[in-house]
């Protein structure tokens, strides 16, 4: 399959000329007061910053001669880097990309939404082939500017809500769900959801709406979250997991939004002296190389991240070749261990 990189796929992008028409100046001033701002009046270039705020502009990094075309760079913008969460899928998505002679530039937000339009802004300037990005939650005007693009958006990881073009991924909410549903199958019946949760981080908070959405059509007690806006570690988990059940020594399952964190989560459920599974059972989201190795073995989601990046590659591709956009759905498997398998003999501590 042939890759076409030439600009504009039928979409009218904004140029200086348009910028110069609405503000009512040459494109020479333009251009002067983006490569020399300090030789343009500040009201003008407040009237120009304005007028591409409007029109979502992006500059053009690419030499002269090929302001025309695209580059044969492919954005990804990841939120997180942390505890290698999106390796995998930059890994696999790099590897099938190559074979297309398209190279990536890696972006990563940390869940941070003025972060994550500076980083955007930046990529479009270079003339991206396309843009993959994780999730499809984002600020009003990333959505605008991705829009505006005029190129192949893949949103990766999520499929759960609106789609700016293409997505590949998978229904957090289900997830959740799905964690509920085992957990009430092995018999724990008071639900808490423990880790970090923050205010960008609509997946995990999606799998945390399907777990209570659960628990509630089981009619069990509210779920009682303890959460931080912070990265995800086993200190926190620990530490969360310690005050959760000072607070709600009832609880007898919690569901953790990472690995990570359940890793802390036993440890101090160790340092209590509450057994897993017996009195307390452990569920997880992420299938962490460490996941099998502790003790007790965790239960968690394994989302399947190669397969993610392979497909994210192959819908950006066929979007360059302008096939028409579409939503894939990547699936996920409950990795049943020890943490929540009452049936199995106590772990030692």
């Amino acid at each position: 399959m042939t890759v076409d990189l030439s600009e504009g796929a039928g979409r009218t992008v904004p140029t200086l000329a348009s910028i110069a028409e609405r503000v009512g100046v040459s494109v020479n001033t333009v251009s002067r007061a983006l490569r020399a701002p300090n030789t343009v009046r500040i009201e003008l270039r407040r009237r120009i910053n304005a007028a591409m705020e409007e029109l979502n502009y992006v500059p053009n990094r690419l030499a002269g001669g090929l302001s025309g075309t695209r580059s044969d760079i492919v954005g990804v913008v990841v939120t997180s880097l942390y505890y290698s969460e999106f390796a995998n899928i930059i890994d696999s998505l790099q590897m099938a990309l190559l074979e297309h002679d398209l190279q990536v530039m890696l972006a990563n937000t940390r869940y941070n939404a003025d972060q994550e339009l500076r980083l955007v802004r930046s990529i479009l300037s270079w003339r991206p082939a396309a843009v993959a990005i994780i999730g499809v939650d984002h600020p009003p005007k990333v959505v605008e500017l991705l829009k505006a693009a005029g190129i192949p958006i893949v949103e990766m990881w999520d499929t759960g809500g609106d789609v700016i073009d293409t997505a590949v991924g998978f229904d957090h909410a289900s997830v959740g769900a799905a964690q509920a549903n085992h957990l009430i199958a092995q018999g724990y019946r008071r639900f808490a959801f423990v880790g970090s949760v923050r205010e960008n981080d609509k997946r995990a908070q999606k799998r945390l709406s399907g777990l209570e959405a659960a628990a509630a059509e089981a009619s069990l007690p509210d779920v009682v979250k303890h959460t931080a806006q912070r990265g995800g570690n086993p200190e926190l988990g620990e530490r969360l997991a310690t005050e959760l059940l000072q607070s709600h020594p009832e609880i007898d399952a919690i569901a953790c939004n990472s690995d990570a964190v359940a890793f802390g989560v036993l440890r101090a459920l160790r340092k209590l002296g509450r057994r897993v599974p017996e009195d307390i059972g452990v569920i997880a989201f992420g299938d962490n190389e460490a996941a099998s190795c502790v003790t007790p073995s965790l239960t968690t989601v394994r989302p399947d991240r190669e397969r993610i990046g392979k497909m994210t590659a192959e819908a950006i591709v066929s979007r360059i070749n302008d096939v028409t956009p579409y939503t894939t759905l990547v699936e996920w498997e409950l990795i049943a261990r020890e943490s929540t398998s009452r049936t199995l003999p106590p772990s030692p501590f």
